[in-house]
């Protein structure tokens, strides 16, 4: 886990986890873990403990809302919300391929998933707070004001701007209620950093 870089990459580490691994017990586990440490009283702590033998269902349900192979239920990309005409691979997702670069990340050419895809944006914050947390802890204030600066510009013009409409599909769209409760513990998330 990546509790050493504090809660708010802890946060981030544990949904993109789930985005992009959603089967995979470590990802389960360590979304728990993250509950257990942050808000025991989730309704979300409750569904994913009852998929903690075999988590399939779970890849199947978010494969068929936000995957495919057939028409996208619930679209995973921030130019499909931003663009308004329901399109990937937008000048959107350019955009926020730029954002990644202020720290130095690319998307890998090999990766099928564009730079606006949900689980790359919760990546990259994870990226940006978790090397936040290692500057404050070597006591560099200015370098981690500028990454928490990074950060929040991001939530402000990306993930911010079109996270309530994703969520609000998740919810909609979801046959497990798992889906649902990490849809309102992400929405929450997000939204409480950008206060």
């Amino acid at each position: 886990m990546t509790s050493q870089y504090g809660p708010t990459a802890t946060a981030y580490f544990a949904f993109k986890s789930m985005i992009f691994f959603p089967s995979k017990a470590e990802a389960l586990n360590g979304l728990i873990a993250y509950l257990e440490a942050s808000n025991p009283q989730s309704p979300l702590l409750n569904e994913a403990k009852r998929f903690i033998d075999d988590a399939s269902e779970l890849e199947f349900d978010f494969n068929r809302m936000c995957i495919g192979p057939y028409k996208l239920l619930v679209a995973p990309y921030e130019g499909v919300y931003r663009s308004g005409n329901h399109v990937m691979n937008t000048d959107e997702t350019v955009r926020v391929a730029e954002f990644y670069q202020h720290i130095g990340l690319v998307i890998d050419e090999k990766f099928n998933e564009p730079a606006d895809f949900i689980g790359n944006e919760l990546e990259f914050l994870y990226c940006v707070h978790a090397l936040a947390s290692e500057q404050k802890a070597a006591n560099d204030i200015e370098a981690f004001e500028e990454l928490t600066a990074i950060a929040d510009e991001f939530l402000t013009k990306h993930l911010g701007t079109w996270v309530t409409p994703f969520c609000e599909g998740i919810k909609n769209h979801a046959q497990h209620a798992f889906w649902r409760e990490f849809a309102t513990e992400l929405h929450l998330f997000v939204t409480k950093q950008m206060q």
